[in-house]
């Protein structure tokens, strides 16, 4: 180029284009002027496993010039969404033998479950406001899921999700934004946002994580199932089962509710307020005479383990020994808890049997407890005549004592 020079015109000099200033081949010139972002994005796992901004923005790091570091034909992303965002993640979240490297420990099907959520098929149709990876783990300052700090971990992904799902993102779109608010207000939001309880219900364990798909009439009760085992593994194989399959209602919800979750109770047996039973029966059907006899055999059987407890209550004050039979009474108890599963066979035999199972255990405590009460009284009584004895056997030793003193004086 130095040869050439003196045969080109001074002026031309001026068109020719700068030759590129190449910093150090180890040097990372993105920070120069996005330095701000990493320190105020703070802990990353990527960062922390060795990733810099090239890996995920691709692009020049190792020429000072901006134009020519952020050159697309370099490959160069910026700011990607929709189905660019999720598939520049998948480019390494779903390469199994690049993951093996980074982290052998974590899933590479994430992407894969994304295609077939509603999310995922949102983004494949070109929409890009909708959730991809960066909207739940953010961008820069990515943590590990198991990380409080994370907008995707347990403690905060009710929030994370609905920082979408409101009126104000969701404008325009043809889906409920009411979730959180009944959310708060459902016996599952209670114990997560209330009582912080880690292991209460959260969106994503309903609606999946990366494979999140909408709610519908044929899934509800697997998703329900994967807590409440017993109690759908019972109405399934109960008889209500199919008239719910037939005119196509959701079985659990329809119970229970959606989002606004509420606590179970006995009240919620039967036709009349708050029963639930009234959406598909009349009041003194088959059916909700049935009801009304299991909430009255559940109210005897509450009422007998309450006798026995307070029998239990009056010998354990009284210093009698009644530890075996307040075990036995925990039985009872867990009849109570089992009675109310089996409601979900509509079977009024297999409901009845566990409140007689429940209701003997209660008796027979309550008989041990009257039991160690009679034997206190026993006790007593034994101890009232031996005082008694003692005390005529002292008033002889004292009148043959003042005898035979009369008897020396003499």
């Amino acid at each position: 180029m130095l040869r050439l020079a003196p045969l080109i015109p001074a002026a031309c000099l001026l068109l020719l284009p700068a030759p590129a200033r190449t910093a150090p081949a180890d040097s990372n010139t993105c920070v120069d002027c996005h330095g701000d972002v990493l320190a105020e994005a703070g802990p990353d796992v990527h960062r922390a496993a060795g990733l810099t901004c090239v890996n995920c923005h691709q692009g020049d790091p190792s020429v000072e010039d901006q134009d020519k570091a952020m050159d697309p034909r370099k490959g160069f992303v910026g700011k990607p969404k929709g189905w660019a965002a999720a598939r520049l993640c998948g480019s390494c979240h779903a390469d199994i033998d690049r993951m093996r490297v980074i982290n052998p420990r974590l899933p590479t099907d994430q992407l894969a479950q994304y295609r077939t959520s509603e999310h995922g098929k949102r983004a494949l149709e070109g929409d890009q406001r909708v959730a991809t990876c960066v909207s739940c783990h953010g961008a820069h300052g990515i943590r590990l899921v198991s990380d409080p700090g994370s907008p995707a971990s347990k403690g905060r992904i009710v929030e994370t999700c609905a920082g979408c799902h409101n009126s104000a993102y969701m404008r325009g779109r043809s889906i409920p934004t009411d979730q959180l608010a009944k959310y708060k207000l459902s016996v599952h939001g209670q114990k997560r946002l209330t009582q912080r309880d880690p292991g209460a219900p959260a969106c994503s364990d309903c609606h999946d994580n990366h494979g999140a798909a909408p709610p519908g009439v044929s899934a509800v009760t697997h998703v329900c199932g994967k807590c409440h085992v017993t109690q759908a593994e019972l109405f399934v194989a109960s008889s209500h089962a199919a008239h719910f399959r037939e005119a196509d209602v959701p079985p659990c919800t329809s119970c229970h509710n959606h989002h606004d979750i509420v606590a179970t109770s006995d009240d919620m047996l039967g036709t009349t307020p708050p029963g639930t039973c009234s959406s598909c029966h009349e009041p003194g059907d088959p059916c909700d005479r049935a009801t009304v006899a299991m909430k009255r055999s559940l109210t005897a059987l509450t009422g007998a383990i309450d006798e026995a407890k307070t029998s239990l209550d009056r010998a354990d004050r009284l210093g009698m020994d009644v530890e075996r039979a307040t075990y036995d009474l925990g039985a009872a108890a867990e009849s109570v808890v089992r009675a109310r599963v089996v409601v979900h066979t509509f079977s009024e035999k297999a409901f009845e049997k566990v409140i007689a199972e429940g209701r003997e255990i209660a008796s027979e405590v309550n008989k041990a407890a009257r039991a160690k009460l009679a034997e206190h009284r026993y006790r007593r009584q034994g101890l009232a005549i031996a005082s008694a004895l003692l005390l005529l056997f002292a008033g002889l030793l004292a009148l043959k004592a003042r005898r035979l003193e009369k008897d020396r004086g003499a």
